[in-house]
């Protein structure tokens, strides 16, 4: 799979502040790309420097191998949500989509299309005031789906959503992937990692901490979760063991990664403070200890 969007070194300063510092990370051509970290890590910062609103910064970013420093059209190729989306209130979603058309000379005929993608066919008539959050965050990707971008970038799209609001997002998301869309996402939630993305950039106080496609990763080694009563004993324990990498203890939780195809570990017996050892099915437990 190629690269659609590579980031160089990219750096941005508030004064002293270092909003971002030489963060590189390449994101695959029709992945679902997660950009995760906490509040103040740089993941609106960067999404920000991508949509062109924060036009002084550092490093470079190239779409398709083409920096997008010498290309001044790079923007149609990208479809934006940045924070909440904004709509004239007081008008239909369709005429909303159409003022919308004429600012991004794209053909009427696209409203039905993405009105369907997003499932508002059938309140495309209805003024904007009355629709519920998760309406206007469906509307909003619509919006930025009307010029057939390339690439989606998604900032936090689930904030403020209730569960059913949560899957109808998911929904559009893994649709637009199957269609070819590549779709990169904001966002502090593990969950939503876990349950959407092949890929994954973690974020932390500016700096890039692991970038990692996860689904290869647990192809290529066997990850296990350790759950006991006394941390250090088991610690102690796993590290007379060749091949057993300890990648994170919290609490009373340990996750382990190793080569091999069975877990060196002995009997949970031998072990009188563990309570188990599981095997991890989910994305979310291996890239937990780098989020921490």
């Amino acid at each position: 799979m190629s690269n659609i969007l590579t980031i160089d070194s990219v750096s941005k300063y508030y004064g002293k502040l270092k909003a971002l510092n030489e963060v590189s990370f390449t994101i695959p051509e029709n992945s679902i790309f997660a950009i995760l970290g906490p509040n103040g890590s740089g993941k609106s910062t960067l999404i920000r420097i991508l949509a062109n609103l924060i036009t002084s910064w550092e490093g470079d970013i190239s779409y398709k191998n083409i920096s997008i420093r010498n290309k001044e059209n790079y923007i149609n190729n990208f479809g934006f949500i940045v924070e909440d989306p904004s709509f004239y209130e007081y008008l239909s979603a369709k005429i909303n989509l159409q003022i919308l058309c004429r600012l991004t000379n794209s053909p009427f005929s696209r409203i039905e299309e993405v009105l369907s993608l997003v499932d508002l066919s059938n309140r495309k008539d209805e003024l904007v005031s009355t629709y519920s959050y998760g309406m206007k965050q469906r509307l909003g990707i619509a919006q930025a789906l009307l010029h057939d971008p390339k690439i989606l970038i998604l900032d936090e799209p689930n904030n403020g959503l209730d569960p059913v609001g949560v899957n109808q997002i998911a929904d559009i998301i893994y649709r637009l992937s199957h269609e070819g869309k590549t779709i990169c996402i904001s966002t502090h939630s593990l969950n939503e990692v876990d349950r959407l993305c092949s890929d994954v950039a973690i974020m932390k106080k500016g700096s890039l901490v692991v970038a990692k496609n996860i689904r290869r990763e647990k192809k290529v080694k066997r990850f296990f979760r350790i759950e006991t009563f006394d941390t250090s004993l088991v610690l102690s324990k796993i590290k007379n063991f060749r091949g057993v990498s300890v990648l994170t203890a919290q609490s009373n939780s340990i996750i382990v990664s190793q080569s091999a195809k069975s877990i060196p570990l002995p009997e949970n017996k031998s072990f009188n403070k563990i309570k188990s050892i599981k095997s991890i099915q989910s994305e979310s437990d291996l890239i937990e200890y780098y989020y921490a």
